[in-house]
């Protein structure tokens, strides 16, 4: 499933939810990610045993607890300068 999707989940939720209760009910959902997948326990571990007062808090949680394989290419960034071996932006002129 993938993470926007798998976030969604908890909209229904009630709140506030614990880590247990979450992983109770949907801990061994799959999360994709780029080179394979993960669940929503392995993530949510990551964060310890908390308490989640909103949504909104739950999916932090739920992002923040991925592996940096997930967020593609590590310290990337569309400001920088290309990396060796990369060709950079085609300069457009307005």
């Amino acid at each position: 499933m993938r993470l926007g999707e798998t976030a969604r989940l908890f909209e229904s939720a009630e709140y506030p939810t614990t880590r247990e209760q979450v992983c109770a009910e949907h801990g061994d959902r799959a999360v994709e990610l780029p080179d394979g997948e993960t669940t929503v326990t392995t993530v949510l571990e990551r964060a310890g045993d908390e308490e989640y007062e909103s949504y909104e808090a739950l999916r932090a949680a739920l992002f923040c607890g991925l592996p940096a394989g997930a967020v593609g290419r590590l310290g990337y960034s569309d400001r920088d300068a290309p990396a060796v071996g990369e060709d950079g932006p085609t300069p457009v002129s307005f």
